[in-house]
């Protein structure tokens, strides 16, 4: 018999059934894997289908090797040599108690050197089967025989068109139908691979554009195989993972394996629906971690009671950004709930303060609303940058500029300085100025306000001097500006204040620790 196949899931979909009835029916088995479907897969779609795969392959009634291990690759071949060895196998098959030999061979290997030889090994083995206890059955990759179909065809009795189609109708996968019937079928062979090809492409590159990899996992034997996109979701150097306890915690995040497996203890109950989804992290080459959202849905055998799980299929997707995402939008959320409370807690102090020490409430509302607005304009200042800090020059700028600007001289260097320190500083030289428009310097044209800054070791020096103002005195009692200079400020920027009423104008120095 010959198949042509376009893919491994054709030769699964053939083979897996093919060689299980063959063991259902005490047959001893070949089975020489190759393109598209190696001997691993091989074994674990197999393993799937037959529960005792492994005993009956430590008993020798099958026997499943790589192509490129079995066959002697690029030697001149000898058919009759090898139809020899075929007899050979199938008469100690019987003698082993086994009611035949069936084999299959993927002939990917034969090389363009081979291939007249080959071919006529292949009438040579359709002569032997003939009367013997033997089916022997050849798969072709329609890449591989590129319209030679017809002569393959020629020597084989029965083919198995699972990879074709024909013009004149459907047919069955898996269904075996005479050579002359299959003339029809393969004549678009070529088309039709071509197109199943463009679209095996436009699969991937959508996989990998949208960050997505495949897999199966199979109960049998515990073992999980990964397409190459899902490998390097996964930190995997290797397609094929075994899902046993040492492996698994190594791999998975431990916070997130209880509800991983409660998750694949629900997909698989009998009486479920199959699906599969969860998140969790794998540990990547590096060490690193990935976030990814795994979904799937199980394959099912059995009916009722019997019901079992035997498999499942499915998708993974690179979830990292999105959770950077979230992390980044819960940390914001937090940050802005801490500057609410902290402004609420600051006007609340300001506003109790204020009342405090007013005289009457119109002066009390009238000095409250400057000082929010001067709160206000700080924080427009930190908004532009995100909240990440300020220039100490647009602080004192921004600070004074309702004030009267040209009475006002700054010096210092561009230094930036943090939101904490913004706020509290521009209370300080709101307070200041407000001091100096109604009783110093700035209440004369002629007065003038000094402010500089240095920064030494750390610590900020802010210096406001005034002159040309009124003499000064000292006040009777102590007002909110005082307070809030020798409290507030204090207590926000971890350094100190002092406040000096000297006769000739009022001096006042800051220390903050930056």
């Amino acid at each position: 018999m010959v198949q042509f196949f376009g893919s491994g899931d054709e030769l699964r979909d053939v083979l897996v059934p093919y060689f299980k009835a063959g063991l259902e029916n005490n047959e001893r088995c070949l089975w020489v894997t190759g393109k598209a479907f190696n001997a691993e897969q091989a074994r674990s779609a197999l393993r799937a289908a037959v529960s005792d795969l492994d005993k009956r392959e430590r008993d020798k009634q099958i026997e499943i090797a790589n192509g490129d291990e079995w066959y002697a690759a690029g030697e001149k071949l000898q058919p009759h040599e090898l139809v020899k060895g075929l007899e050979q196998r199938e008469r100690d098959a019987l003698e082993l108690g086994y009611v035949g030999l069936r084999t299959n061979g993927n002939c990917a290997w034969v090389s363009q050197d081979q291939w007249a030889d080959f071919q006529d090994y292949e009438s040579l083995v359709q002569k032997a089967v003939r009367g013997r206890r033997m089916i022997c059955m050849c798969s072709y990759c329609t890449d591989q025989v590129q319209g030679a179909h017809f002569e393959v065809m020629e020597h084989h009795d029965l083919a198995v068109p699972s990879a074709l189609s024909s013009r004149r109708g459907s047919i069955p996968k898996g269904a075996f139908v005479d050579v002359t019937d299959a003339v029809h079928a393969v004549t678009d062979a070529t088309e039709t691979t071509q197109s199943r090809d463009r679209q095996q492409r436009t699969f991937d590159l959508a996989m990998i554009a949208s960050e997505m990899g495949t897999w199966r996992y199979t109960v049998a034997d515990n073992i999980c195989i990964y397409d190459a996109n899902a490998q390097r979701l996964y930190g995997l150097s290797d397609a094929r993972f075994h899902h046993d306890e040492e492996g698994v915690k190594a791999k998975f995040h431990p916070d997130d394996l209880e509800l991983m497996w409660s998750r694949v203890a629900k997909a698989f109950a009998p009486e479920g629906d199959g699906h599969y989804d969860v998140e969790y992290r794998v540990k990547q080459l590096d060490g690193s971690w990935r976030w990814l959202s795994a979904w799937g849905l199980v394959e099912f055998e059995g009916e009722g009671p019997q019901r079992k799980p035997v498999a499942i299929a499915g998708a993974s997707r690179d979830l990292t950004k999105l959770k950077q995402s979230e992390e980044l939008q819960r940390l914001l959320l937090n940050e802005l709930n801490h500057r609410i409370k902290n402004t609420l807690a600051t006007i609340q102090a300001i506003t109790s303060q204020t009342l405090r020490s007013a005289r009457d409430l119109p002066s009390a509302r009238e000095a409250l609303s400057r000082r929010i607005c001067s709160l206000a304009e700080v924080h427009d200042l930190l908004t532009v940058r995100a909240w990440t800090g300020a220039n100490l020059t647009d602080v004192v700028r921004r600070a004074l500029d309702a004030f009267t600007p040209s009475q006002v001289e700054t010096s210092g260097s561009p230094i930036e300085i943090s939101p904490k320190h913004a706020l509290a500083l521009s209370l300080a030289l709101h307070e200041l100025a407000t001091n100096a428009i109604k009783y110093g310097a700035l209440s004369r044209p002629e007065g003038r306000v000094g402010v500089g800054w240095t920064v030494s070791e750390g610590i900020l020096h802010l210096d406001w001097e005034e002159s040309g103002g009124p003499p000064v005195a000292p006040p009777t009692r102590k007002g909110f500006g005082s307070r809030l200079l020798e409290e507030f400020v204090v207590r926000d920027l971890d350094g100190s204040t002092q406040l000096n009423f000297d006769v000739s104008g009022v001096r006042c120095n800051i220390t903050a620790r930056l």
